[in-house]
């Protein structure tokens, strides 16, 4: 994400150059500061993106190895409970009556087992809203760097369709990281 970062501030800088050196008719030079604004604007909104990609793609790691330390205490649990009725099962066949401890034992990490299952479930979900705020970020991030690029190449070959068509990824991704902080908040 900051190669991206670091294209878009380099395109930013070329294009503020570009203007600089520009001694064309003015109304040249001012499509050519809209055009530099609007790069700027942009890449800023990238480097908010980028930042928010980053800090959901940590989240994201996070959540994922809580979900992993939780099944793997779930299957322990689950051994356990195996372990126990295959005890008991062997009691039985030896004509022996298991502990009654025992049996409440297995009650008990069977209920503990379920509670697991859904806090699995849950801790499942987080994971899976969280990547998709990560992807939403990086999607808009992907199309605020194709705006920057398309208002540099127009200013480069004096195509002003070049910028307006540039704009429309650019508010696209605008709006996707809009979405991406709602989403991120709930």
């Amino acid at each position: 994400m900051s190669e991206e970062i670091e294209a878009t501030e380099l395109a930013n800088e070329l294009l503020m150059e570009q203007v600089d050196k520009d001694e064309g008719a003015p109304g040249e030079r001012h499509w050519h500061r809209l055009v530099a604004f609007s790069t700027l604007i942009f890449a800023m909104f990238a480097a908010l993106g980028g930042l928010l990609s980053g800090i959901t793609a940590h989240e994201s790691t996070q959540e994922k190895t809580q979900e992993v330390i939780s099944l793997t205490i779930l299957e322990g649990d689950r051994v356990s409970v195996e372990v126990l009725k295959a005890k008991h099962d062997i009691l039985l066949s030896l004509g022996e009556s298991p502990d009654e401890a025992e049996i409440e034992a297995i009650r008990a990490f069977e209920l503990e087992i379920e509670q697991k299952r859904e806090e699995f479930a849950e801790e499942e979900r987080l994971v899976q809203a969280i990547g998709q705020t990560h992807l939403i970020f990086a999607i808009s991030v992907t199309f605020i760097a194709i705006a920057i690029a398309l208002s540099g190449m127009s200013v480069v070959l004096g195509q002003k369709w070049l910028w307006v068509l540039g704009m429309v990824p650019g508010l696209a991704g605008a709006a996707g990281l809009v979405l991406g902080i709602i989403t991120m908040l709930d």
